[in-house]
């Protein structure tokens, strides 16, 4: 009898209920993109019909982590989603736009079957809105359990002998919702026989963060790839071409700036405009206060080469908002581009980027900034200049010199968030007298580009009185932004 009412409860359990059911007095919702809905340690999206199919970008970066295992902020996966309702399922599908055809071409057909989307998880549907209009499912286990592409990665579970995940010593944080993208946090604690720290612990504890945001229902125009001009850039196969084969097809991974349509007229006569959208970067609450204005001046030092494309003000730096301001501003925030200070011996920083697949939209970038590139450039300083220069004759540098290394590491790391990448041949176009005239270095720097590894000017010699030591945003970083953002 009581077998037969465990059975009968299940069943009931596995059956679509009434949304009042589902959805009780008790629930806490946050409404965005999906209506979340908390109701005690269980999490329920309430899915819009109309965001069935679209497709979203999850981010999946280590928020918090344990010693020797990382940094936080690092990037762990991203990949493309889509969410589809299949008989009484939900399911979530990892989407591919490495193959494509135009979908009203017939071998659209066969390159569907080559691809058929996997299938990351699977959710009964519990319920559907009053209005019919969205379904309910549960998704704590979605962040409860070891789901590999939202979890640590498969190459760290290997370097550190990870065997399984501890349920009992995990949990969900938060699961939050915004117009545009969904923020989850989840503690994972993993049994691990080779951890990077606490040994003893024979686990490692991490925070992770997934952003998933809603990608363009029409994906921005491309620019395509051209060899004369050195840019990050996505590409795909497309199967749907003229071509007597399939041809890859490779274009730009770049930032979305576009004249207001008000300026329009003023834009093509010349004058500069304000784009309809800025690129804003945030400076992390974690940097030293002594070293904000420098960072912030690197990333600003970007709007002449904006300039040279018809924008002013088209890249700004911002400090976060407080705690107090914003309770709920983190940097994992798909939503913004942040500058992340990194606690870490590494001499170092870079500057990737998030972009949309189908486009190369760029959606967001965060720069880690580990504290020891002070360390790198002030090696760089000493040996590259001390010879012409006082100010680098000593083993620690002013305040004020060490901010302009700064600031240069800066607009280096910003240009590859903008998709240069390193440009070795741009030095060669200056020639050595050309690094000892004041006049010169002082108008063109001492390299064409500032993604150059010229670093600085090592040339000079001490009877060169007032020559530039510094790279600046040069005449091929200009020209090429033009290139990139003008499509007219």
């Amino acid at each position: 009898m009581l077998a037969k009412k465990a059975k009968a409860d299940k069943l009931k359990k596995q059956q679509i209920q009434p949304y009042s059911k589902i959805v009780t007095k008790d629930a806490k919702t946050d409404i965005g993109l999906f209506k979340i809905h908390t109701i005690d340690d269980k999490y329920l999206y309430e899915i819009p019909d109309s965001l069935f199919d679209r497709e979203m970008l999850m981010v999946t970066r280590i928020a918090k982590t344990a010693s020797g295992l990382g940094f936080g902020g690092g990037k762990e996966n991203t990949q493309v989603l889509r969410w589809q309702v299949k008989d009484k399922k939900v399911l979530l599908r990892v989407v591919s736009n490495n193959v494509v055809a135009d979908k009203s071409l017939p071998i659209h057909e066969a390159v569907v079957n080559s691809n058929f989307e996997p299938i990351l998880y699977a959710f009964p549907i519990k319920a559907f809105s009053k209005d019919s209009t969205a379904t309910v499912i549960d998704v704590t286990d979605l962040y409860k359990k070891d789901v590999n592409s939202l979890g640590l990665s498969v190459r760290n579970k290997k370097n550190y002998k990870v065997s399984r995940l501890d349920e009992s010593k995990s949990y969900i944080e938060s699961v939050k919702s915004y117009p545009l993208n969904i923020e989850a946090r989840h503690v994972k604690t993993y049994y691990a026989s080779n951890p990077p720290s606490n040994s003893s612990t024979g686990t490692i504890s991490i925070e992770i963060n997934n952003s998933m945001i809603l990608l363009p229902k029409t994906p921005m125009k491309r620019r395509y790839f051209d060899k004369r001009v050195g840019w990050f850039t996505s590409s795909q196969t497309d199967y749907g071409l003229e071509a007597q084969k399939s041809k890859r097809l490779t274009y730009l991974d770049r930032w979305r700036l576009e004249v207001k349509d008000e300026d329009l007229e003023k834009f093509k006569n010349g004058e500069l405009v304000e784009p309809k959208k800025q690129i804003v970067y945030y400076i992390d609450r974690a940097t030293p206060v002594k070293w904000r204005k420098y960072i912030k001046q690197g990333i600003e030092d970007w709007q002449t080469a904006f300039k040279a494309a018809g924008f002013k003000n088209a890249i700004i730096a911002k400090d976060p908002p407080s705690v107090e301001e914003n309770p709920e501003w983190t940097p994992e925030d798909a939503r913004y581009s942040v500058v992340r200070y990194l606690a870490s011996p590494i001499p170092n920083a870079n500057g990737p980027h998030v972009s949309d697949p189908r486009s190369g939209e760029i959606l967001e970038s965060d720069i880690n900034w580990y504290h020891n590139v002070m360390s790198l450039v002030n090696g760089w300083f000493f040996t590259q200049t001390a010879a012409a220069n006082k100010a680098a004759q000593n083993s620690e540098f002013s305040d004020e010199v060490m901010g302009e290394l700064i600031r240069f590491v800066s607009s280096h790391e910003v240009g590859h968030t903008l998709g240069l990448p390193h440009n070795m041949g741009s030095s060669s176009a200056y020639k050595v007298e050309d690094l000892r005239d004041p006049e010169f270095t002082k108008k063109y720097g001492t390299a064409p580009s500032i993604m150059d590894y010229a670093r600085f000017n090592y040339i000079a010699q001490p009877e060169d009185v007032g020559v530039s030591l510094f790279p600046n945003i040069g005449i091929y970083d200009k020209y090429s932004i033009a290139w990139v953002i003008n499509l007219f």
